[in-house]
């Protein structure tokens, strides 16, 4: 019979090894459950999401003493209304460009192709070697084909978009709910985790969620107009439309400068002049509002190393696709400030001191 100190022993052996591989096992057990539940947990994240986004400007309108359900019902009326006003105003302008910009993509194409023939015949009357009409025409290929993919999958778009209302009802139902009686449904899920980490997240995940998507969200709505004011004052063919694309993708980390230069390459195909003024003018806007708004918008979270950034923005798209990409860096962030008080504290190191210090210490 093993001696109760070898037993102590073996199980000290035993669980840092079996840990990771437990650890793993049960990571893949959650990830096949959130993808089979991906669509509920997906309106609750949302709606969870819109409840925190809705928090302050409802703590507004009760500090001026009005109730809480009304002041709800005039968050939701207000909500309708500015999505009712974007409808009417926004959307038509933005959908009539789109439509313009598919049907002129083909003339920027031949455009592209023009442009490359005269820098290729440039080359040659230097007596460069380089050939660059291959890549040209593969690069053409490749476009053609996304063309004729956009095309033919915008049916299944539209069908998709009744689903999508569907939900966006049911995001907006659990985020009233959550509204009204959130409080008790996140106490109940916190009181399951240990005293000290439940309460250490139940205060920060919150706070990160909602500072960053306020901050993030204020970003990408100031970037976005003021690159389509930008673009229609320079008279850039669809500045409108590329200003909100560009607006939209930065509500994602890096989401920004990802949109300036795919907006940059597109518009280089119609001209290369064009196509540097536009980097050139979103470049300036977006250095104001990088250097001027973000920091005093998104200083209130925890600082996340950029490496760290990038490596959660992957692992959340591998996750939870683009919710996870969404929802990554807050995570992160609530993680590493969760985790910060269980850092091991080191003790200082003391150097032993030079002959020089000696002599220096030595009152004789």
């Amino acid at each position: 019979m093993p001696s109760p100190h070898r037993s102590t022993h073996l199980m000290q052996w035993l669980m840092p090894r079996l840990g990771l591989p437990l650890l793993v096992l049960n990571g893949w057990v959650v990830l096949l459950l959130l993808n089979y539940f991906k669509v509920p947990v997906r309106i609750l994240l949302v709606g969870s999401i819109v409840a925190f986004l809705l928090e302050p400007p409802l703590q507004w309108l009760e500090h001026h003493r009005i109730k809480r359900g009304p002041a709800i019902g005039l968050l939701v009326i207000g909500a309708v209304g500015l999505l009712a006003i974007l409808g009417v105003t926004v959307l038509p302008l933005v959908s009539q460009q789109a439509q313009n910009l598919m049907q002129e993509l083909p003339l920027w194409q031949r455009s592209a192709q023009q442009q490359v023939e005269g820098l290729q015949t440039r080359l040659v009357g230097l007596g460069l070697p380089i050939n660059i009409q291959g890549l040209a025409r593969a690069l053409g290929s490749q476009l053609d084909q996304q063309l004729r993919a956009i095309t033919m999958r915008l049916p299944e778009a539209l069908a998709a978009t009744v689903g999508s209302v569907f939900e966006f009802f049911l995001i907006g139902v659990v985020g009233v709910y959550l509204l009204l009686r959130g409080e008790s449904l996140w106490q109940g899920i916190f009181e399951w985790w240990p005293g000290p980490l439940g309460q250490r997240v139940k205060i920060t995940l919150p706070r990160s969620f909602r500072n960053y998507f306020i901050g993030q969200g204020t970003v990408a709505l100031v970037l976005g107009t003021g690159l389509a004011v930008g673009f229609t004052l320079f008279r850039i063919p669809y500045g409108a439309l590329f200003g909100i694309l560009i607006g939209m993708l930065a509500l994602f980390p890096y989401g920004g400068t990802l949109g300036i230069i795919l907006v940059s390459l597109l518009l280089a195909l119609k001209s290369i002049g064009l196509g540097v003024t536009v980097l050139a003018i979103a470049t300036v806007v977006d250095q104001v509002v990088e250097n001027g708004l973000a920091p005093r918008l998104m200083g209130h979270l925890t600082g996340v190393h950029p490496v760290w950034v990038v490596m959660a923005i992957l692992l959340g798209g591998r996750v939870a696709g683009l919710l996870g990409v969404v929802l990554a860096v807050p995570i992160a962030s609530t993680v590493k400030e969760v985790m910060e008080p269980c850092k091991p504290k080191q003790d200082p190191i003391h150097r032993p001191q030079s002959s020089f210090e000696d002599e220096l210490n030595d009152p004789g």
